[in-house]
């Protein structure tokens, strides 16, 4: 929600790599194994849990054959019994839904919108904020079923967007969080008396719901946590922000591997024979003795020797077990950076019905709760349901935070109780209620593939003044080979949180390994 597109002046360190060509002076080993490129870092200790390998390590691999790398000294691991990392589309009745990455954000300057457009892979004839909480068929309601009015959200809104005009030249120089920020602009408001159509507790709990919707829009458990100046790092693209798949947002992998159904192009890339599902990794030894000895990535049933690692875990899994993951222990600085940048939990829950008890005019409810009245539940933290596109008996709802992680922790019968109640009492005046009769959610916190969603930028990472440059820098060994490479949504400068990120910095790591094997005397395995 919050305007996010200068890029703030926050004294970061842009480093330079100096260390690219030293392979060109060095006569390396080829070994016998045929692994080359290590993708993912899976759970640890080994043990097969659910989602895999996502754009980041697919995107690296399939360029670099592009570029004429040899398929074959490529070897991708996933501990997951599926690629798409938290690219996660489901199959549900005669459509789809998608658990993880749900739409192509923007145009401009987004990747993967003339990789999925020159496809036939998107819909450019839908333009819409359905499932989003935003949409203008969407209601308001307290917990109790008490409404906003029309004029109280608009009102609402106006104040809020004046809030974010004042955000694009005045968090360039604010010194704390986000949130403070908007709360104390929000305060202003309230005590110049801005508000004319509500009291001053019904426009902080309206407050509340706005925060609620921005950290599920970072990532962060909470606007507090976020970094003010920092969150002006965020690039949005042009365009419409909310394009919507044809074929959900897996097809992305058919497109990267050159393997899309509709135009039948005969052009796949050879490289499912390059991935090991299920081989979850416990172990990288990455500063070996000699120059001419390989990185060991060991799991569970095999060790794999490799010239060089591309690291495309999530930062939530670096920031679980990175000092469990790699033998010795990485650079400080990359350990602070693990550290300092922010990682967020958010989750969807889908409702399903027998049918429809709503009409088509109704496209959902966000929850407001009386600040008097919380009592500090974890359902109180969800944003709303709202209908879902191709699914017509389903609403899905958001949520995020601690909230979100205690929530993957209960029972599923909780869970769908719950959240029922919330809508019956939302919306019970306006529609003969039906309960539901399943509920399928998301559970990226507890996944220990994942340990959340996706990455934000902290107030720790400008107090530790760490930002996506240090995660993204190469580590070299003790004989100045490079042999530990970065990517992954986190390690993009500008747009992180988003796939399009993912792919564009697997991008960049597969040109800069095509340059350090290209100038190598020796092939190397990757």
């Amino acid at each position: 929600m919050v305007y996010r597109e200068k890029s703030s002046d926050v004294n970061r360190k842009k480093k330079k790599n100096n260390q690219l060509n030293v392979l060109t002076k060095t006569d390396r080993s080829d070994g016998s194994d045929d692994c080359n490129l290590f993708t993912d870092l899976p759970r640890f200790p080994p043990r097969v849990e659910r989602n895999a390998k996502g754009a980041a390590g697919l995107a690296a691999a399939s360029r670099l054959v592009e570029k004429g790398f040899d398929p074959a000294r490529i070897t991708i691991l996933e501990a997951e019994n599926r690629i798409g990392g938290r690219i996660f589309t489901v199959q549900h009745g005669s459509s789809l839904i998608e658990i993880g990455a749900q739409w192509v954000h923007g145009k401009e300057g987004n990747v993967v919108h003339p990789l999925a457009e020159a496809a036939g892979e998107i819909r450019t004839d839908i333009h819409t904020l359905e499932s989003t909480g935003y949409a203008d068929d969407v209601e308001m309601v307290y917990r109790d079923g008490r409404k906003i009015t029309a004029d109280q959200l608009k009102e609402f809104k106006e104040i809020l967007q004046r809030i974010y005009a004042d955000s694009r030249r005045e968090l360039a120089q604010w010194k704390t969080s986000l949130g403070e920020y908007f709360e104390y602009k929000f305060g202003k408001h309230l005590d110049q008396g801005s508000f004319t159509t509500m009291d001053r507790a019904t426009a902080l709990d309206l407050l509340d719901w706005a925060h609620r919707a921005q950290n599920i829009e970072d990532g962060s458990d909470n606007w507090m946590e976020t970094c003010g100046v920092g969150s002006l790092e965020y690039h949005e693209c042009v365009g419409d922000y909310t394009t919507v798949w044809k074929r959900g947002y897996s097809a992305l992998f058919d497109i990267l591997m050159k393997n899309v159904p509709k135009r039948n192009n005969g052009l796949q890339l050879p490289l499912s024979d390059r991935i090991r599902l299920n081989s979850p990794v416990n172990l990288v030894r990455w500063n070996p003795d000699r120059p001419n000895c390989k990185v060991e990535v060991v799991c569970s049933d095999q060790t794999y020797n490799a010239d060089m690692v591309l690291i495309t875990c999530s930062l939530g899994v670096l920031k679980d077990r990175a000092d469990k993951l790699f033998t010795p222990l990485l650079p400080e600085k990359k350990r602070k950076a693990i550290e300092g940048i922010g990682f967020g939990t958010v989750d969807k829950i889908f409702l399903e019905f027998c049918k429809p008890w709503w009409n088509q005019q109704w496209g959902g409810v966000n929850f407001l709760t009386q600040h008097s009245k919380a009592t500090g539940d974890w359902v109180e933290k969800v944003m709303g349901f709202s209908t879902v596109r191709g699914q017509p008996n389903l609403l899905i709802g958001w949520i995020s935070g601690p909230a979100a992680r205690i929530c993957e922790t209960r029972p599923e019968d909780e869970v769908m109780r719950k959240c029922s109640e919330l809508l019956r009492n939302a919306v019970g005046s306006d529609f003969v209620y039906e309960e539901p009769t399943r509920m399928i959610r998301s559970l990226w916190h507890s996944n220990p593939n994942f340990c959340g969603s996706y990455s934000y930028r902290s107030r720790k990472s400008k107090d530790l003044d760490v930002w996506a440059s240090d995660l993204a820098e190469p580590i070299s060994d003790s004989h100045g080979l490079i042999r530990l490479l970065f990517a992954g949504e986190a390690t993009h400068d500008h747009c992180y949180s988003n796939v399009h990120a993912a792919v564009e910095t697997g991008w960049r790591e597969a040109d800069r390994i095509f340059e350090m094997v290209n100038n190598s005397p020796a092939p190397s395995k990757l």
